[in-house]
């Protein structure tokens, strides 16, 4: 028992004296651990600065607060990136900076989470500080964001030939009123792109990406120049105030070779389809449908077809021409135009078309290359001929019984629904609100067929004047003589129901219930 008590007592001490030395050695690594380090390095120009961050262990992207930066700096776009070995780990920010206010004189201290990083000073050559001495008026502060301008296209470049011009633009979170305007360029087409792709910063401090793209086409051939977009803002300072800033990336040349006489694309279709395709007799027309497809190419130098004589007996007439542009994707402009002809012949037979040919540059290989349509042969046929005619006396008699029958077979048909007709428009003549609904509904049921109880159900009630006119004769039949609104139109609504009528007989009925009414 006594062996028990003091083997307990001894691992006891152990573990509490592990637990002490743990403690301790998490203590003294957080009391040694190295405070941020930072670095200042010079850039390529005067005034430019690339600072470095390095702080121990993983730490996050908005710890490190960059708002002290921006008041007397320009941020580039931020870089941040991780090291971690097998004892050691730390995280390292890259801030590329451009001095905007001209009294700054050193990096200001930034807070990285509880710590602070040290402030360095600026250091400036002689050189550049007699300039700024000499110089008679304070030169202009560029503003606190990058631009970047690309021309999105490989190989030659010709006129007419469209190809994208992209601007990326990197903004801090806290720019206010941004403004871009347009490239600017005499000799190119211009056009804006889509939508602009904004990538939101990924923490506070950190600047966002702008990407807009135009499609540029030249106009001859040379070496152009491409002047940026223009961006303009404010930035907030120091007691509210805020200050105005532009900036524009560098001018581009863009070299544009002359173009071959032939048509310039990367890729050029040329069809045809005949309508109809047979059965076609002499006098009636063939019409020719001929479609050009383009892309990669201007539309507006696409010249016109070269048609080759037609055989003889045979004529062509333009029927229209139509043509459309539009944007495909990755730079790609895709031109169509289409031609019509109707064709005729005077003569039954065979009619041989020539071939057309279409010779185009291509752009992927940089050759000459053929758009090339074969002979097709068309068919008219002959026109039937009309069987002996009859003598005229024997045709007239025949005539006659013909329309003798139809007249009595249409009688026989109609007469009940026109015989409604007729009462129907007597009783309009009369005056009559309810006789003159019954007798509406009954004719509207040999009329259309079925069944029908409301005058708001009949056909005829979706034209407007109709509607307005049966509408008033439901009052006339069921609303009290105060609210009534007053008697329909009679004559209106008589001559209206004539129209679904067959006309002639029912503006005969009309006439003839009104004037015995």
């Amino acid at each position: 028992m006594l062996c028990w008590l003091l083997l307990r007592g001894f691992l006891l001490r152990c573990f509490l004296l592990r637990c002490f030395l743990i403690f301790w050695a998490l203590l003294a690594t957080q009391v040694l651990a190295a405070p941020p380090r930072a670095e200042l390095l010079p850039g390529a120009n005067e005034g430019d600065w690339l600072l470095v961050i390095e702080a121990d262990g993983q730490r996050r992207s908005e710890e490190l607060s960059l708002t002290p930066l921006l008041r007397q700096f320009a941020v580039g776009r931020v870089t941040m990136s991780r090291v971690t070995t097998e004892v050691k780990s730390l995280t390292r920010w890259q801030i590329p900076l451009h001095r905007v206010a001209r009294e700054a004189s050193q990096v200001p201290s930034l807070s990285l989470g509880e710590e602070h990083t040290p402030p360095l000073p600026l250091s400036a050559s002689p050189s550049s500080d007699q300039d700024l001495a000499d110089s008679p008026a304070e030169a202009p502060r560029p503003s606190p964001v990058e631009l970047q301008t690309s021309v999105l296209h490989q190989g030659p470049l010709y006129p007419g030939q469209p190809f994208l011009y992209q601007l990326t633009l990197w903004l801090p979170d806290n720019m206010e009123a941004p403004n871009l305007s347009e490239p600017v360029g005499p000799g190119f087409t211009i056009r804006r792109l889509g939508n602009d792709q904004w990538e939101s910063p990924a923490s506070l401090g950190m600047p966002g990406r702008l990407t807009r793209k135009w499609l540029l086409q030249a106009k001859m051939p040379g070496l152009h120049p491409l002047e940026s977009p223009r961006f303009q803002g404010r930035m907030p300072g120091q007691r509210g105030a805020s200050e105005s800033f532009s900036a524009r990336a560098a001018t581009q040349f863009v070299k544009v070779d002359k173009a071959p006489v032939e048509p310039v694309a990367s890729s050029l279709v040329l069809s045809q389809q005949f309508i109809p395709a047979s059965g076609v007799k002499v006098g009636e027309p063939i019409i020719r449908i001929l479609t050009l497809v383009m892309e990669g190419g201007d539309g507006n130098r696409v010249p016109q077809l070269a048609m080759p004589p037609l055989p003889a007996h045979m004529q062509a007439k333009t029927d229209g021409e139509q043509q459309q542009e539009r944007y495909v994707a990755k730079g790609a402009l895709r031109f169509e135009r289409q031609w019509r002809q109707a064709l005729t012949a005077d003569v039954a037979g065979d009619y041989p078309l020539p071939a057309l040919d279409l010779p185009w540059f291509n752009t992927q290989s940089g050759q000459i290359e053929h758009a090339h349509l074969p002979a097709q042969i068309l068919h008219f046929a002959p026109v039937p001929a009309s069987p002996a005619d009859e003598p005229a006396a024997a045709g007239e008699r025949l005539l006659y019984w013909v329309l003798a029958i139809l007249l009595l077979r249409t009688l026989w048909r109609h007469w009940p629904r026109w015989r409604a007709f007729y009462r129907l428009q007597s009783e309009l003549a009369q005056r009559e609100p309810d006789s003159s609904r019954w007798a509406l509904l009954s004719w509207a049921d040999l009329r259309w067929g079925g069944s029908h109880l409301h005058l708001a159900h009949l056909p005829c009630h979706s034209d407007p004047a109709i509607g307005f006119l049966l509408d008033a004769l439901d009052r006339a039949c069921f609303a009290p003589p105060s609210t009534s609104g007053g008697e329909p139109d009679w004559q209106a609504l008589g001559k209206g129901l004539c129209a679904f009528e067959t006309f002639a007989i029912a503006y005969s009925l009309r006439k003839l219930a009104w004037v015995h009414s």
